[in-house]
């Protein structure tokens, strides 16, 4: 359905050059993201020698954390005061700090033993998640308040998940690239996680330097004399009233965790069953993220002339099918693969563009109930829900590759496979298929968002400095 004729006087636009500014931060931060969750733990496995068991648990150690991070640093921003604003500022000071960690995590000492392994991992694992939050938190805050227009915000966030595609695709197909250039495999996961980290370090620099907060975004930042515990508690409780944000977020989360699953068990299914080897993967890949490219700004028009959560499901459902296919793919089909990747691809453009621009809406809905603009903890929770399904799926693969009798760099038992083929197919698929009757129920439309945004006077987006 349209609904255009309830929109409100259009209000200013973003120029193109913060929108493309905006997006290289996306392609350092998913650079990071895609290549942990396609080959961290097949790095830490076939390469660093590290028993399954001990490397998800050790991973889990950090997500513990989590936990608590998440929301507690989103509450900060929303309190935090300087010169550089309230979200800009974590970008400046934390660019080069997440360069240095995100390069360690690839860097595991040869022939330690289990327990040194152990917390090898969860240490440096811990610090880059902890930088990694202190930086994409204030970076995904940044969009909600940069314009409130309902269909603005889709038209930035096809831009970022652009540049998370690039990123995207530098994780997963050119980090597998720099890997094989080098003398060995332990080396190459060196020198890549350090160009990797570098890169990373200078695409949260541009944003830093090329994106400003508008200026009105200080004066809607809440100001609570309440003790900090307190402000907290209170804060987070009025968050998870909002129950738009409750049903997105549940859906998203569920989503991560079967996208998450299929990162985590392709390299295994590419290499185990389907009997190809590590080079398949960058051409694998490239279809898959390919598809997902040219699939973004076509979602972008489909959720102008739908509502946001329609388009969700959609998608949803056209990843769904092709990740019950993937099950069925046998030895050497490798045609086929392709053609159920590009199928899955067109359904992941979707959950690259659409919930991100959802979250935003959600939050003019708790301002609208609460009084107050708390940007960072709707991202904190967010975040914390995301990185929650991507432990639960790391730890499902591990465990699943423990359980199943899994064995480095040898032909698998049948019962191995049938873990690997379930972690990629079925088990995402029940993921996506769980999240479509949340969406359903999901009541914020292109009308209501116009009345949201009245009810708190918010009849027009502020400038910005470009």
């Amino acid at each position: 359905m349209s609904g255009h004729a309830t929109r409100q006087a259009t209000p200013p636009m973003l120029t193109l050059g913060t929108k493309l500014s905006y997006a290289v931060g996306n392609v350092g931060l998913q650079m990071l993201i895609a290549a942990m969750g396609f080959l961290l733990m097949i790095f830490y496995t076939d390469v660093a020698l590290v028993p399954p068991a001990v490397a998800g648990a050790a991973l889990l150690v950090g997500k513990v954390w989590d936990t608590i991070n998440d929301p507690l640093f989103g509450w900060v921003t929303d309190r935090t005061r300087s010169r550089w604003g309230r979200h800009r500022v974590y970008l400046i000071y934390g660019a080069i700090p997440l360069a240095v960690v995100a390069a360690a995590v690839w860097m595991v000492p040869p022939g330690l033993s289990p327990v040194a392994a152990f917390l090898w991992i969860a240490i440096t694992y811990t610090l880059f998640d902890t930088l990694m939050t202190l930086v994409q938190l204030p970076y995904q805050a940044m969009a909600a308040n940069l314009t409130r227009d309902y269909d603005e915000r889709t038209s930035l966030t096809a831009f970022a998940s652009l540049g998370a595609l690039i990123g995207f695709f530098a994780g997963s197909v050119l980090m597998p690239v720099l890997v094989r250039a080098a003398p060995d495999a332990r080396t190459g996961y060196a020198l890549a996680g350090a160009c990797f980290g570098l890169a990373a370090g200078m695409a949260v620099a541009v944003v830093a330097w090329r994106v400003h907060e508008p200026v009105a975004d200080e004066a809607a930042a809440p100001a609570d004399p309440a003790p900090a515990w307190d402000s907290v508690r209170r804060t987070l409780l009025g968050t998870l009233r909002n129950r738009p944000f409750l049903l997105l977020v549940s859906a998203a989360g569920l989503v991560r965790l079967g996208l998450t699953l299929v990162q985590g068990a392709l390299a295994y299914f590419v290499i185990y069953q389907l009997q190809g080897t590590q080079g398949d993967l960058p051409r694998l890949m490239a279809i898959l993220l390919g598809v997902v490219g040219v699939s973004l700004f076509a979602w972008k028009r489909v959720v102008d002339r739908w509502e946001k959560n329609r388009a969700y499901i959609l998608g949803l459902v056209f990843s769904a099918v092709g990740l019950v296919m993937l099950y069925w793919i046998q030895p050497g089909q490798q045609g086929m693969l392709a053609a159920v990747l590009a199928l899955i691809g067109i359904g992941m453009g979707a959950h690259w563009i659409v919930p991100y621009a959802m979250v935003p809406d959600t939050i003019d809905h708790g301002h609208m109930l609460a009084g107050e603009r708390t940007t960072g903890m709707y991202y904190g929770l967010y975040g914390l829900v995301d990185k929650i399904a991507r432990t639960v799926a790391t730890v499902v693969v591990a465990a699943v590759l423990d359980w199943t009798h899994y064995v480095p760099n040898v032909a698998q038992t049948e019962l191995a496979l049938q873990g690997i083929r379930t972690m990629t197919g079925l088990l995402p698929a029940l993921c996506l298929a769980f999240a479509i009757p949340l969406l359903m129920a999901y009541p914020i439309t292109r009308a209501r968002h116009g009345e949201i945004r009245r009810s708190v006077g918010d009849v027009r987006d502020s400038q910005f400095a470009s």
